[in-house]
């Protein structure tokens, strides 16, 4: 076992997951007392759902004013979680194993195909395989994007410069509601793909503890692949039968250098 996650990335993640949940559900429900983004007596051209409302079931806060209060409130607890979580990355140069390098774009279609069978082996991997890498890398500048249009739909006279970079209120609202879509996009299919390829990683969040033995790459895993039997989803290793030395060479193998 070996330490895979900080205190700190831990506690970050679950607050995160917390109020990213908060946040959408009730930015939903303020959707709902408007759920348009023409203003009236106009049209808008890019949402086909104009006039119907989310199901409440999928809504959080209550009443307007209630998810108005919590939605702001989650906003902060983002914002410096998100912050908490930036500067410990930086700091402790894990930032490194997260940005894109050369060689991503290969190693991420490398991944596609294995998961597609196209490859039979896992590709090699450090902490994070090169799909991983690109979806961690996307959601902070996904959530500032969201915060940006955010507060420019929350201030559109204080800060009309801001809202105006957007297309004005209609679209900046439009972009917010997208940059949500967005992240809880990406956050799905990581979820999917944790307890798809990897649920053995659950317990790292919580303990920080990871057992390698049980990674993807050495279980050979693809989507779904541990509900299988144990010597179905085990990585077949090609065995090379080592070559008998003959009698002269024997000797000159239990010198240091000399047989070079």
């Amino acid at each position: 076992m070996e330490l895979r996650h900080h205190w700190i990335v831990r506690v970050t993640h679950w607050v995160a997951v917390v109020a990213i949940l908060v946040m959408a559900g009730s930015g939903l429900r303020i959707f709902n007392a408007y759920p348009a983004f023409h203003r009236k007596g106009q049209s808008f051209c890019c949402y086909p759902f104009e006039g119907h409302p989310i199901p409440a079931s999928l809504t959080f806060g209550g009443w307007l004013g209630g998810a108005r209060h919590w939605h702001f409130a989650m906003m902060w607890v983002l914002v410096v979680n998100g912050l908490v979580y930036m500067s410990y990355v930086y700091l402790h140069g894990e930032w490194r194993d997260l940005v894109p390098r050369r060689g991503d774009i290969r190693d991420s279609w490398q991944m596609i195909r294995f998961y597609l069978f196209l490859r039979p082996f896992h590709p090699h991997q450090g902490k994070h395989n090169a799909l991983q890498k690109t979806a961690y890398f996307a959601m902070p500048w996904i959530g500032l994007f969201i915060v940006l249009t955010g507060i420019a739909i929350w201030k559109p006279v204080e800060l009309a410069p801001l809202t105006s970079l957007f297309g004005g209120y209609v679209w900046a609202r439009f972009w917010h509601f997208l940059g949500m879509v967005a992240l809880l996009g990406v956050a799905a299919g990581h979820v999917f793909m944790v307890f798809a390829v990897d649920p053995y990683v659950l317990p790292s969040m919580i303990t920080g503890k990871y057992n390698e033995e049980y990674s993807p790459e050495r279980r050979n895993a693809r989507p779904l692949y541990h509900l299988l039997p144990h010597w179905a989803w085990r990585a077949p290793v090609p065995v090379i039968p080592a070559a008998s030395p003959s009698p002269a060479a024997a000797p000159a193998s239990l010198g240091d250098d000399e047989s070079t």
